[in-house]
């Protein structure tokens, strides 16, 4: 083994994965109240100067300049080992330790201020540095240095700490665990195995100090009682289905009732929007379920239109196909600082990312013929990953440095993708059509129960309409149906199918970050795709496609390559004789572009800057709503224009921009 090249490497992994911990807990040091989360930083930032010298020594080369980056190395050491002692107490206190009352906090502070003190004092002024290699790695070592007492102290009382913890909790052993690691690490001779093991053992100790804040600060969360539902909701349980629900009365007259089933979490949320009065007409109701586009899981980012649907008439489903980290109840001003920040820590990425690791690994029997293939598909794939999302998340963290308003709320979304990546999109297609056909079941058992209305005989009109990603959901609905035959989807053949800017395959839904990151490694959406090519030979329906001409995350051309004459594009896929696409103009004069998420009508959840990336903010709806999407759909559902002819039959009530039969 060619140790020359794997010490200086591993310093260098070690560095960077000290970093990555650093860059992704950033906001929980940031938020949280304890002692422990604040000081743990200071020591991060120690361990990766330290790799950093030990990776770059040679490079550096032998003279004044590593001798003193190397000073700073024992310097920083003598400072910030003490502080393991502070972080140890407050984690003994969150613990519910008796002993670790305010006057032992307190004193937890002067006295690793003291040995600090007493180090550098009393040992580092003394010290006196030679160069010495070892395995490739130039680094000056302390000729006269002391043996590290105070350091061994430490060690054995954060063991101590993480014995007590574990009795306490029952079951958290990670922190003793991680001590003893530490412990046996730095207890190694550097002379005669280098620096690496120990490097490995305290950054081993830095991560189990940081998880077991983590589970101690969701053992603080879990026993608060679950956060009820905002003031003016009702509730009743059926057939084991919690359903909430709310009587909605608007300034313009407009009144419905909202039905809420299900969570984000578990991939079963679905809000319902149930009219005052339903239209009838032919002896039927009108329902429609709308798919949101990739990630933007709440019915908050499209809710300007799913009340004017209900305004119509109409009953309207809104599933959120993903699982999602999305609270089921957010407050109006909800932000990054006001949720629930555990889900949001690298504890929920770690165990989240190693649950997808092991689920992908089981999702198939393994036998001794399988193994070596399982280790060389499965493991890698499930490596890569938690790679790349731990990138994306690193990413993030990092813009969060320098703009918090850019990355409010945006963790949400992230956790999110990371949530999505254990699911292929055709069960993403699952959820939607399950979550509608529960939350129609869950309607039909409140309203006969509580307002004697049987709606499970009635006939009904079904329409799907999807944005972004959920617009291919939505073109792929027949094909979900004919794979899928069930009794109870009988009723949710689609009459017509309508979209705006719907991505034709898998990675076109994506929003682009996620793409160019997530893209670098192979993923389970990636390897089980849907696409337009394969799902679009069942669309036999009236379908329209509403597109933005200006759509950069999904490029108009890839639906139609002009001139449209010659049939080239992923329109040309969908089976349907009764298809159009129409290619809405920006109008610079007007401040419409005609990107990519013009169909959505508030996203102030998130941060202005984040949401330009992705089509432009929005605070309310805009001409592309009132004048393109709106009236496109209401014509369909409520006039009966098939969606191929609406430009013809004047679907569309355009007085700010043009709409064409090609992109430009």
């Amino acid at each position: 083994m060619d140790w020359a090249n794997i010490y200086p490497l591993g310093h260098l992994i070690v560095g960077i994965f000290e970093l990555i911990i650093l860059l992704f807990a950033y906001p929980f040091f940031r938020l949280s109240k304890n002692w422990a989360m604040i000081v743990l930083p200071i020591v991060l930032l120690s361990l990766i100067y330290d790799n950093s010298i030990l990776f770059s020594g040679r490079f550096i080369g032998e003279g004044e300049l590593l001798k003193n980056l190397s000073q700073i190395r024992y310097l920083t050491h003598y400072i910030t080992v003490p502080l393991f002692i502070v972080i140890a107490i407050e984690l003994a206190f969150a613990s519910g330790a008796e002993w670790a009352n305010k006057f032992v906090r307190v004193g937890s502070w002067l006295l690793a201020f003291g040995l600090a003190g007493f180090d550098v004092i009393k040992n580092f002024f003394a010290l006196e540095f030679k160069p010495e290699t070892f395995a490739n790695i130039l680094r000056y070592v302390a000729v006269n240095g002391p043996i590290p007492i105070i350091t061994i102290i430490i060690n054995i009382f954060v063991l101590l700490v993480g014995i007590g913890i574990w009795r306490r909790t029952k079951n958290w052993r990670w922190l003793f665990i991680g001590a003893l690691i530490s412990l046996l690490g730095n207890s190694l001779p550097t002379a005669q195995v280098g620096t690496l093991p120990g490097s490995i053992s305290e950054s081993i100790l830095a991560l189990s100090l940081l998880l077991t804040q983590y589970h101690l600060e969701d053992d603080i969360d879990e026993s608060i009682p679950a956060p009820k539902p905002p003031e003016g909701w009702e509730s009743r349980e059926y057939s084991g289905y919690q359903v909430f629900w709310k009587k909605v009365k608007k300034e313009d007259g407009i009144i419905y009732t909202i039905y809420q089933v299900g969570s984000h979490k578990n991939g079963d949320f679905v809000r319902i929007y149930a009219p005052q009065e339903p239209l009838r007409k032919n002896g039927k109701l009108k329902v429609i379920t709308y798919l949101h586009g990739f990630s933007l899981c709440l019915p908050q980012f499209y809710e300007k239109h799913l009340e004017e649907l209900a305004g119509n008439g109409f009953y309207v489903f809104f599933p959120d196909y993903q699982k999602s980290d999305y609270p089921d109840f957010p407050k109006n001003n909800e932000t990054l600082e006001t949720q629930k920040i555990p889900r949001s820590t690298l504890k929920y990425w770690l165990f989240n990312s190693g649950a997808l690791l092991i689920t992908l690994i089981l999702r198939r029997e393994v036998n001794k013929q399988e193994l070596k293939k399982l280790v060389k598909e499965d493991i890698l794939r499930g490596l890569r990953v938690v790679l790349s999302t731990s990138l994306l998340i690193v990413v993030v963290n990092i813009i969060s440095l320098f703009n918090r308003q850019y990355t409010k709320n945006v963790l949400s979304m992230i956790t999110t993708v990371i949530d999505s990546l254990i699911n292929s999109p055709k069960e993403w297609l699952h959820f939607a059509v399950n979550s509608t056909v529960i939350g129609w079941e869950k309607l039909c058992e409140h309203t006969q129960e509580v307002q004697n209305l049987d709606l499970f005989e009635q006939e009904i009109d079904f329409y799907v309409f999807g944005h972004s990603l959920g617009g291919l959901l939505a073109l792929s609905w027949p094909y979900y149906l004919k794979e899928n035959p069930d009794r109870k989807l009988e009723k949710f053949h689609p009459k017509q199918i309508i979209t705006a800017d719907p991505a034709p395959d898998t990675i076109m839904g994506i929003p682009g970050i996620a793409t160019v990151i997530l893209g670098i490694f192979r993923f389970p959406f990636v390897t089980e795709p849907l696409r337009i090519k394969n799902t679009g030979t069942e669309l036999k329906i009236p379908t329209a496609i509403l597109h933005g001409n200006s759509d950069k995350i999904v490029k108009p051309s890839e639906w139609v390559k002009p001139p449209r004459s010659q049939g080239k594009g992923s329109f040309f896929d969908i089976a349907s004789t009764e298809k159009n696409i129409y290619f809405s103009k920006s109008n610079e004069k007007k401040d419409l572009i005609a990107n990519h998420n013009q169909s959505v009508t508030n996203t102030t959840y998130y941060g202005d800057g984040f949401m330009k990336n992705f089509g432009g903010v929005k605070y309310e709806p805009n001409a592309y709503n009132y004048e393109y999407i709106w009236p496109a759909v209401k014509a369909v559902i409520l006039e009966d224009i098939q969606a191929n002819e609406l430009k013809d039959n004047h679907g569309f009530e355009l007085k700010d921009f043009k709409v064409l039969d090609e992109p430009t």
